[in-house]
């Protein structure tokens, strides 16, 4: 019986240091994809600034700030609607459908943003929906990988080439 629950405690274990140097893979990747961007990678470290210098990187930083504002509402909003059902309350329809609309505007401003990301390093569509559903993969690829900067002309920052593709 002692024997199971070693082995159990082994996996768990195991499994915590998996996802340990996973996470410490992909913060290298992280750092490298601000590296090539031009941008300091400790930058990429710090929670809502890496962010911030993401949508730098990638788009405008007027996108952040309507993510920033949408991700709050949304989480608010959510959060009033679990309150009003455990009090055995019905729920608003119309917190109900600001929740849902501000959650689907936050989806749609994340995915436009990796679309975005992908195309500033030479990369189509496809490379930003596999940034969006598979982001740690995808950050490895384009951070340790051979894909190269071509800068952000709507933010105005410079680009490592005299073109863009």
């Amino acid at each position: 019986m002692e024997y199971a629950a070693f082995g159990i405690l082994g996996l768990i274990m195991s499994a915590l240091a998996f996802w340990a140097a996973w996470y410490v893979i992909v913060l290298i990747a992280r750092w490298k994809v601000f590296d090539k961007a031009g941008i300091a990678g400790w930058k990429s470290i710090i929670p809502i600034y890496s962010d911030y210098c993401t949508y730098k990187i990638s788009w405008k930083t007027a996108a952040f700030w309507a993510f920033l504002v949408l991700s709050c509402v949304s989480g608010f909003l959510s959060g009033q609607i679990s309150t009003l059902t455990e009090n055995g309350n019905a729920v608003p329809a119309l917190i109900s459908i600001l929740s849902t609309a501000a959650g689907v505007a936050v989806t749609v401003i994340n995915l436009l943003m990796n679309i975005k990301l992908a195309q500033r390093f030479g990369h189509g569509v496809l490379f930003g929906l596999g940034l969006t559903f598979l982001t740690p993969l995808f950050t490895l690829i384009l951070g340790l990988g051979s894909s190269e900067y071509y800068g952000n002309p709507e933010e105005g920052l410079p680009s490592r080439r005299i073109f863009y593709r």
